[in-house]
């Protein structure tokens, strides 16, 4: 049981050191970003109580108060936490081999997918058009941000802040499952363009915070409801670092990862929304 907390946490709290660590640890726990424990309650801290309140209060405060819901729910959910997607080894290895996918409230625990109008709000809309094809991104404040550069196994172009965290991601990949690591290739990360299939939702690659991976030249199809075993590997490691992963969309994706809510929340101010 975590010791309690003596005074609140988060918006407008006392905030003080000791009571934000052990919050911190806490949210960690749920795989939320809160730019680690170090007792101050910042941007990414504020945002992963916000979305770790999402599931269950209409109007998130950001804010922990001792012997509060949002205080007894974080407590349980440290108690008995929502286990990650860990799939039974496949007999022969592959790691391209098809599982059925798992119930999606085991998926992006704490996590909340990003929609068109938070990313719009947030960031700005990346141009004024689009069709099914990747175009060019023209908003000028979204430009200077974006950057082309390796992340270990592969190139990606995107904004700087999502491109840092998937490098911070792959690392952690690379320490955990070096036989995925090797394998990983990408289909892409920047690519203004709508959803496959629609004619008005815009995709999050326009963006340049969601990437496509690949394993040894395979994609995984979309909406067959099965999944690679070596993505179900490591899509608990994105979700530690707030990416939230496609194989809990409606439609099954689970070639597809992009920055969640509280992500977004976090680089929003340094790109000048």
């Amino acid at each position: 049981m975590p010791a309690e907390i003596q005074s609140s946490v988060g918006y407008r709290g006392a905030n003080r050191p000791d009571d934000v660590i052990i919050v911190q640890r806490l949210l960690m726990q749920r795989g939320l970003d809160t730019g680690g424990a170090d007792g101050q309650c910042g941007r990414r801290t504020l945002a992963s109580i916000r979305t770790f309140q999402t599931g269950f209060l209409r109007n998130p405060d950001g804010r922990i108060d001792p012997g509060g819901t949002s205080w007894r729910r974080l407590v349980g959910s440290a108690t008995a936490p929502v286990p990650p997607v860990t799939p039974p080894a496949p007999a022969d290895g592959t790691l391209t081999r098809l599982l059925p996918r798992p119930d999606r409230s085991t998926m992006n625990p704490g996590l909340v997918a990003v929609s068109n109008r938070y990313m719009t709000e947030k960031l700005g809309n990346p141009r004024n058009s689009y069709t099914q094809d990747c175009q060019s991104m023209t908003n000028e404040r979204l430009k200077r941000h974006v950057v082309t550069r390796s992340v270990g196994p592969f190139r990606v172009t995107g904004l700087r802040p999502a491109v840092d965290s998937l490098q911070t991601v792959l690392d952690e990949v690379n320490q955990r499952h070096r036989e995925v690591y090797t394998a990983l290739g990408t289909a892409g990360m920047l690519c203004c363009r709508l959803v496959r299939g629609s004619t008005s939702s815009i995709s999050n690659h326009a963006w340049g915070t969601a990437i496509d991976l690949k394993l040894n030249g395979l994609l995984d199809r979309r909406g067959d409801n099965n999944i690679q075993y070596g993505l179900a590997l490591i899509a608990p490691i994105f979700n530690r670092h707030g990416w939230y992963w496609g194989a809990a969309f409606r439609t099954e994706d689970a070639m597809h990862f992009e920055a969640s809510q509280s992500l977004i929340e976090a680089w929003a101010p340094a790109l000048g929304a």
